[in-house]
Parts: structure tokens; sequence; C-alpha cells
């Protein structure tokens, strides 16, 4: 096999789920050479395929032998060779990637009257009554690193964190508490941590998520021209 990089480096925002996940020792790379790259994202993260003609990316889905998956996969136009190789029966979930390419922190604003600081196992509930009511996943992220928002009261005003593959989300303010500037201070706290790990912080737009799309674009991500599409079995 080739070494993936240099594919990968050809289009960096497009790419940039996959670069970080290089860094990651967990990562495995299942091909990589001319016509495309795959990788195993972290020890049991999702697959993540870039490839370039219908042949890459049939052989690419058919290293993956579950019958569930979560993947990422790109170009969206091979799409359907995916489907065929690996069967229809799947959800679908097109995203720009937005990435960070440079090396200096982002400014972190405050917020009158709000304080940042990490989440424990206490604010479990409040996450998953206003984000995802699952349980054990909400508790992984919480392990690994949330940030969250509090008002003079002590009450959450809102939380962002990391998913299991590496890219920045969760972002949630709760709506008494919008138009404050705790968003943009969140991700820019969160955006820091991920640099400090020797990361690249990058996350994943739904397409026609006009709001989160300016909020990346206001701090400095740039987005990929392409669509990378999540796929679930």
């Amino acid at each position: 096999m080739l070494d993936p990089k240099p594919f990968l480096e050809e289009d960096f925002a497009y790419h940039a789920d996959m670069l970080d996940a290089l860094l990651d020792e967990g990562t495995k790379v299942l091909y990589s050479e001319k016509d495309g790259v795959m990788l195993r994202m972290g020890k049991k993260g999702p697959y993540a395929i870039s490839a370039k003609t219908e042949e890459a990316m049939e052989k690419m889905a058919k290293l993956m032998p579950e019958e569930r998956y979560m993947a990422v996969v790109r170009p969206f136009k091979l799409i359907p060779k995916f489907f065929e190789a690996k069967g229809k029966a799947a959800e679908m979930m097109p995203c720009y990637q937005a990435a960070y390419s440079k090396k200096e922190p982002v400014l972190e604003s405050d917020v009158p009257g709000i304080e940042f600081r990490p989440l424990t196992e206490e604010n479990l509930s409040f996450v998953c009554k206003n984000y995802d009511d699952d349980e054990e996943y909400m508790k992984s992220r919480i392990e690994y690193g949330m940030i969250g928002a509090f008002d003079k009261e002590g009450n959450c005003a809102g939380f962002i964190g990391f998913h299991g593959e590496g890219s920045m989300g969760l972002l949630t303010v709760l709506p008494e508490y919008r138009r404050m500037g705790i968003g943009i201070a969140l991700e820019a706290r969160n955006l820091n941590r991920r640099l400090s790990e020797g990361r690249i912080p990058f996350g994943h737009v739904v397409v026609g998520n006009e709001k989160s799309t300016g909020l990346q674009k206001k701090i400095g991500m740039e987005f990929s021209e392409k669509i990378v599409t999540w796929v679930f079995k």
C-alpha cells in the first residue's frame, strides 16, 4: 500500500477527518492506492472512504465485513456504487466538512454572567434531555471531555464536545440563552483544546444548515467544496 497522506492532502478540508484519524495510533489503513484511501478511524470508530473511481469504491466497500456499520463516504456521486456493493438498506446524511488549517489558537471570548467549565457525570441527564437520550454514548462523551456554559445560578446554558470519531459537535445552547455569544465561545474553546492536543479541528455540517455554516466560518473554519456522506446501517 501507498502512504495515504499525499492522496488526502490534495484537498485538506475534504479529507480533514481522515488526516486527523492518521494521528490516532488506533487508526488502521485498510486501503491506500492512487485511486482511493480507506481507514478504520480509531480502534472502534467508523470507516472513512475516499474513492476516485467506481472500481475503487466497490473494492473498499467490500472491505467492510459487518452487516451493520457507520461510514463517512466520498464522493457523493459514487454513493450508488457503495450501496450496490453493500446493500441499499441504509440511512444517509450528506454534510459539508469544516476544518481549521491554522496552528494559532482562536480568540476565546468571554460572555458576561457565564462561566465555562468541564461537564461531569452529574450533568448527564441534562445532556441526554437536550441532545441525545443515548445515555451510554453521552456518558462516554462527557468522560472524553465536554465544556459547559453556566449562568450565575449554576444553571447550564449550553455545552459542546466531540463525537466518537473526533469531530467537533454536540453544540447546544438553550433557547433562553441564545444570541448572547455562548455558541461561538464554546466553539472556540473546543477548537483550541483540539489544537493543544496536536490534532486537526474538524466538524460536519448537514447540507442546508446555514446557521451552523455561518458559525463555523465566523470562527475561521474552511469548508470542503464537495460533500461527504455519513452512511448508517
